[in-house]
């Protein structure tokens, strides 16, 4: 292996510590405290800095990275305005956009495709191409458990979410609730769960209700990194796939 070999595969070794310890706090408490990503961006900077250092006569490769990274950052904060995932999903992005300018490669992996360049944008398209098949997997698991006939009322329960007992919800938010007027509400938008809410339901003696699981998200973006640097974008992979039939 070249330098620049070594230093992304040391990049990779040390990020991967990270963000499987990110994983670890995002499961337990569904928080990741800032500390994590600043020690994260802390412990890589100076291979950073000697993997730019090392790039200083490619020009176009230091533009390239230069927009890659500045569109990353902008485009994490967007879908974080958007609430489409938490501050800690952005940040954890925006760091890796950081950490790796350049598209990783180490050893001969990846094995399929550097995707468009910017190894960040693979990482989050990873990380979200699995979604449709969590969606059929809880729409069969639904359709099994709960019945047909459900589907036809509430079809968006089935496949975003399931029911659950009422004292098992923790990291859930809810499809359905008792509102101010004493009445078991139904929603499309789910609404986060407190123990004001669960009483209520207790109290009016309602055993189960629709849910969607506060998935840790960070388990996803860990996912995606990994598939990134092994095999490289796969919603890229499957357009290739498409486009030679």
């Amino acid at each position: 292996m070249n330098s620049l070999e070594i230093l992304e595969t040391c990049k990779v070794a040390f990020v991967s510590i990270f963000l499987i310890y990110a994983c670890f706090l995002d499961i337990k408490d569904r928080i990741v405290p800032n500390r994590v990503w600043k020690a994260m961006l802390v412990a890589t900077s100076p291979m950073v800095s000697y993997e730019i250092y090392l790039s200083l006569e490619d020009v176009t490769s230091l533009l390239f990275a230069a927009i890659g990274v500045s569109f990353m950052i902008i485009f994490s904060y967007l879908l974080y305005a958007i609430n489409a995932y938490g501050g800690a999903d952005a940040k954890a992005i925006m760091s890796i956009a950081l950490i790796f300018p350049f598209y990783p490669r180490v050893a001969d992996f990846p094995v399929l495709n550097q995707g468009f360049g910017i190894f960040a944008f693979s990482v989050l398209a990873n990380s979200v191409v699995f979604a449709p098949f969590i969606m059929l997997s809880l729409l069969f698991r639904n359709l099994l458990k709960e019945g047909f006939r459900g589907f036809l009322k509430n079809p968006l329960f089935y496949v975003a979410g399931y029911k659950i007992p009422v004292e098992r919800i923790k990291f859930h938010n809810l499809f359905e609730f008792v509102d101010e007027k004493g009445e078991l509400r139904r929603v499309r938008k789910a609404v986060e769960s407190n123990e004001e809410i669960l009483q209520k339901l207790k109290s009016k003696g309602i055993e189960r209700v629709w849910v969607t699981p506060a998935l840790p998200f960070i388990v996803f973006i860990t996912t995606g990194f990994f598939i990134a640097v092994l095999f490289g974008d796969v919603f890229v992979a499957i357009l290739e796939f498409m486009m030679k039939k």
